[in-house]
Parts: structure tokens; sequence; C-alpha cells
């Protein structure tokens, strides 16, 4: 009779703390651009510890028929609250690329003082979309493997990217930032593409890619063409390449390194090059999941599937610092920039894995 009294006491004990409600609340309403309500969008609350916004903890809702939401919170706080609806391009504003430096981003304290916040909350600006094919050039066929990257033009640390992998139409959709942005497409075997350099196909017939691009709300939609890479790309072959800065002695970490540690905090470490003004830092993440394929890393350096994780410009030391995705091998190779902002060659790719 006592067992059957305590197991009654222990389960109306954690329904009770189950309809417990929660101490703080974050309620407000959702409108767009023009001050209109806006329903069906996801809100979220994110914890801010100074300027770390840390998305992985967030708490999210969704605005109903007139635009209100209400978020439950059991920790106190101060929270960075956005809303989002990706489907129709309204992209989450906690990401800085989509970032729209024209709307803040509202901030709000919860706790004993204020346990119950209210605020109205602006979308961001509608993303445009970004649509292209991309071509061998020599052939007039599609590329079927590539990497496009987007960066906004006001800050190259302000990025996207978009990974496509056995598409036999070559073609991409990646949503704009609400501001200007550059454009690079990455393809093993060839020569990279950056807007500025390469020539766009649109409905106008072709024309010279521009510094930048805007799309609000809009799509450009064009072809990117790309040229078969020269064999030897470290060894200068052209004139122009002569001009080029040689590729960084990297230092350190070591090629094919093992790390068995947590955090995976990273060091990046290289020697200067001679008339360089900054560097530039490519970070690939490798989907060597099995140990007899971490063990072909440790013989070769081969890396199964490399997939982009990071990409840095306008570095002014000679090191770059960064937390590793996962327990995986990972490559890295980095290059010299000079005075003309022209990168000079790439470095080969060093590997390393995280055990943990």
């Amino acid at each position: 009779m006592l067992s059957l009294l305590l197991i009654l006491c222990s389960s109306l004990f954690r329904v009770t703390l189950a309809q417990s409600p929660s101490p703080y609340t974050i309620t407000g309403d959702l409108r767009d651009e023009a001050g209109h309500v806006f329903s069906g969008a996801t809100v979220c609350a994110i914890p801010t510890d100074g300027t770390v916004v840390r998305v992985r903890d967030k708490i999210c809702t969704e605005s109903d028929a007139q635009g209100k939401f209400a978020i439950n919170l059991m920790q106190a706080g101060k929270y960075q609250v956005s809303g989002e609806k990706m489907s129709d391009g309204y992209m989450p504003a906690y990401i800085p690329f989509y970032r729209d430096p024209n709307i803040p981003t509202p901030e709000v304290i919860v706790g004993d003082q204020n346990r119950n916040a209210f605020l109205s909350v602006t979308l961001g600006a509608k993303s445009g979309l970004i649509i292209g094919k991309v071509i061998d050039e020599a052939n007039d066929t599609p590329v079927q493997d590539f990497v496009v990257w987007v960066y906004q033009a006001r800050t190259a640390n302000a990025h996207t990217h978009e990974v496509v992998k056995g598409n036999p139409s070559g073609r991409f959709r990646v949503h704009a930032p609400p501001v200007p942005f550059k454009l690079r497409v990455v393809s093993e075997g060839y020569e990279d593409w950056v807007m500025g350099g390469g020539v766009l196909v649109s409905a106008g017939g072709a024309i010279k890619a521009p510094g930048s691009l805007l799309v609000r709300t809009g799509t450009a939609d064009f072809a990117v063409y790309l040229k078969k890479k020269n064999a030897a790309s470290l060894v200068p072959t052209t004139a122009a390449d002569e001009k080029r800065l040689p590729a960084p002695v990297q230092l350190s970490p070591q090629d094919n390194e093992v790390f068995d540690y947590f955090p995976r905090n990273t060091k990046l470490l290289w020697n200067p090059v001679a008339g360089a003004v900054s560097y530039g830092v490519e970070v690939e993440s490798c989907w060597n999941l099995s140990p007899a394929a971490r063990s072909r890393l440790a013989d070769d350096g081969e890396c199964i599937n490399p997939s982009p994780y990071d990409e840095k410009f306008r570095l002014n030391d000679t090191t770059y610092e960064f937390f590793f995705k996962g327990a995986q091998p990972g490559r890295w190779r980095v290059w010299a920039i000079d005075k003309d902002h022209r990168p000079g060659f790439k470095s080969a790719w060093r590997r390393f894995v995280y055990l943990k």
C-alpha cells in the first residue's frame, strides 16, 4: 500500500511539473516592411551573452492569424527576437548573411523585474532568388558538381554557399541577401569563377558581370562558364601568373594531424608572404565516416566527399582560429592577396582529423 502511495505521489509530482507555467514570456505582434500583420511565420527568441548569439538555444513559436505570438521561457536573460518564413523568402535575421542593416533586431531582457515582455517585430526584407546554370566553356555542357559561394559586397566574411553534386542540369538556386552581393563558383578541375571576371548570359544576351548585384524580391537568372584548370596550378604559366604572389608555407597543423580533444578549437598558422596585404583561408569538412575511410585519410590524404565549411578573406594576420564542426576529417589551404586585391597561388590542401 505504501509503495502504491509513493508511486501515485511521484506521478502527481511529475504532472504538476509538466503543467507548471513558464516563469517568463515574450509576447508581441509580427509585421512586414509595410507594417501589415504577418501570420504563419516563425518567431524566435535567441539568448545572447554580450556579442555572442546562441542560435542553437533559440525558442520559437508561430504567429497567429492576427500576427500575434507568445514565447514561453524558462530562463531569465537577454534575448534577440526575430521572425522568418523561409518558404516565402523571409530569411532568418540571426544569420548575419541575411540581416538587413536597415532593420535592427529587437532585444528584450526578461527577469524578476520584467517577467512578461511585449514588443513589435518587423520581418526583414524579402530575399530575391539567385538562379543559375554552370557550364563547361570548352564543350558547352553542364557542370554537375560545384559550389556557389555568395558574399555580401560590404563584407566578404558574411557569406553562404550552395553545394551541388550530381545534378545533370548544372543548375542552382540561392536566396540573395538584402544588400549588394558577389558570387564565386568553384568546381574541381576548373578555374574559380568570380563575379567581375567572368561572363554571364541573361535574357538580354551575353554581358560582362558587374562588380556586385542586388536582387530585391525578384530573380537573377544567368549562366556561368567555367574554364578547365591547368594541372600545374601552383606553377606560373603565363605573364599574368608571374605577377601573382606565391602560396604561403603552411606551418600548423601538420598534414594529417590527429586531434583527440573537445571542444574542437582549431588554429591555422602559416608563414608571411612578401608583398601580401592580406590572406584568404578555405576550410572543408570530409565525410570520411567509417574507420576504413579514416585510415585511408591517414595513409594517402584522400578526402571523401569534401564539403565547404568556412572561407575567410582579408585576414591581416598569418593565423586563423575557428571551431570545427564535428568528429571527422577536414582540410584547409591558404593564399596571399596583394595590394591590387589579386589572389596569389593557393597552397596545397592540408588534412586533419578530429576523433571527438
